[in-house]
Order: C-alpha cells, then structure tokens, then sequence
C-alpha cells in the first residue's frame, strides 16, 4: 500500500469478510493496525451488500455499520461524478462486462468508489486492488499486502 492518502475506503468484500462467522485473521489484523478514525465506507459497497445479501439480518447489520461509520460514510456527489467521468472510457467500463456483451454496472461502481478515494484522499482497500489501481488509485490488497 502505497503511503500517499491517511485514510482507507473499505471495499464491499472487505465488509463482507469482517461479517463472517470466522473471518479472514489475516484481514482482521490489518484492520485493527488501523485508527477507526482513518476507515471509510462508501454509499455504493453498502448497496452492493445489500443486492448480494438481500436478507433482514443484513439490513441491520448495515444499519449498525451507518451508524458506526456515521461521517465516515461518503456518498457519491457532483465532486465524484466528475471524477468519474473523466476517467471512465468504454474501455474501462467493458473490462468487467461479460463476454456475451453484460452490463457495465459492475464497472461503473467500481469507477465511482475509485472516484470517490480520488476526491476524498483515500486509498481504497479491495481484494480487486488491482483493478482500482487501473482508475489511477492507491489500492491495497490485504489478503495479499498485508
């Protein structure tokens, strides 16, 4: 992980993982080398778990997690958007499409948390570190970097 922004935007899986029964130790770690002060969620990796777990325990849980995270839960704005924009081609977007010809949703989230860590400072922590390091982010892996 590169040493540029303080602060770390907490990708979906990353989420995901810590609410397992028994996570990842390698990734509970990292996160506890960590001030809460330095964690960040974006809107869209708490919408992604809610399409992915569509169950009442997750909704509570991601309550729980808004007001844990409270300021620390950025949406994406005008700021973001643009960010976006400038850096989203048709390109990047079909990096993630399916062969037969799949929708760009997956690629524009991905763009617009990338965006999101671009405007706020903030390196975004993803087992997909490298796919956010191709929209021009510090990205950190920590399944592998750790």
């Amino acid at each position: 992980m590169t040493q540029s922004s303080q602060g770390l935007l907490l990708d979906a899986d990353v989420l995901a993982e810590i609410r397992r029964t028994e996570p990842n130790p390698v990734i509970v770690a990292f996160l506890r080398r960590r001030s809460h002060r330095t964690l960040f969620v974006s809107t869209l990796s708490l919408g992604e778990l809610r399409g992915l777990y569509p169950h009442p325990e997750t909704d509570r849980w991601l309550d729980e997690l808004v007001e844990r995270f409270g300021s620390h839960v950025l949406d994406v704005g005008p700021e973001e958007a643009r960010a976006w924009a400038g850096r989203a081609t048709p390109e990047s977007l079909l990096r993630r499409g399916q062969p037969s010809g799949g929708t760009w949703t997956g690629a524009a989230v991905e763009g617009l948390i990338a965006a999101t860590a671009l405007v706020h400072g903030l390196t975004v922590v993803s087992s997909k570190a490298e796919a956010y390091r191709a929209w021009g982010v510090d990205a950190a892996d920590p399944w592998t970097e750790a």
